[in-house]
């Protein structure tokens, strides 16, 4: 067992996060947006909004082998991730639900079975932790929906939170550094909420920005640096 003292512990150069929005909100342009070279996984396929943008590289799942594709585009990541600065799955709502459409095609109904849910958990849990694991940055897409939650005192709210299966959302969320709400003003302006409140979930554990513009997600380095040493 390695124990390290509080003081020498830096924070992580390489952020892993989520990033939640409704649909069409901005969340794939985000990919292009990004410092350095990006390999994105097109899930959802909307990866035409990253027309011209050449610091970009796109692979496309297979809609009809979900499972097996994403195990194929780690494979790729892993094996190229020299080449990249930063891994991004676009996106973990759509693939919950290619990945149980799939089972359910198995099926005499037609529908997954209830075992298959307990096995997309595990599965998703391992994949994100497997991502997490290279050395990149990795960022996760999801669509965004609400959850109610009820305090011990009885007190009822309502909040925003990445749409991914309720059973495994909180650990999806706890083993990532940011999560983080993109929202788009009246004026058309587009940024991310970084830290949460009762209504929204965001946290953010990289830096001490509570909010950030839609192309500075992930700050070049250098501006990193400078920001942690304030």
């Amino acid at each position: 067992m390695q124990v390290t003292n509080g003081a020498d512990i830096t924070r992580s150069k390489k952020a892993k996060i989520i990033t939640y929005s409704k649909p069409g909100d901005g969340k794939t342009t985000v990919a292009g947006l990004l410092p350095g070279k990006t390999l994105v996984f097109d899930i959802d396929g909307t990866s035409q909004v990253l027309e011209g943008y050449s610091n970009v590289d796109i692979a496309k799942i297979d809609p009809e082998n979900a499972h097996d594709s994403i195990l194929q585009f780690y494979a790729h990541a892993k094996a190229n991730v020299s080449k990249y600065d930063n891994i991004f799955i676009d996106n973990l709502t759509h693939y919950q639900k290619l990945w149980l459409v799939n089972k359910g095609e198995k099926t005499k109904s037609g529908m997954p079975e209830l075992k298959d849910y307990a096995l997309y958990d595990n599965h998703l849990l391992k994949l994100v932790e497997v991502f997490n694991a290279l050395d990149a940055n990795v960022i996760y897409t999801a669509w965004e929906t609400t959850r109610n939650i009820i305090h011990d005192d009885g007190q009822q709210y309502t909040q925003f939170v990445p749409d991914i299966r309720d059973k495994i959302v909180n650990h999806v969320m706890g083993i990532v550094h940011v999560v983080g709400r993109l929202v788009r003003k009246a004026d058309g302006t587009r940024g991310f909420i970084l830290e949460g409140n009762q209504s929204i979930f965001a946290k953010n554990h990289l830096d001490d920005r509570i909010g950030c513009k839609q192309e500075e997600l992930i700050l070049p380095s250098t501006q990193q640096t400078e920001g942690e040493d304030k």
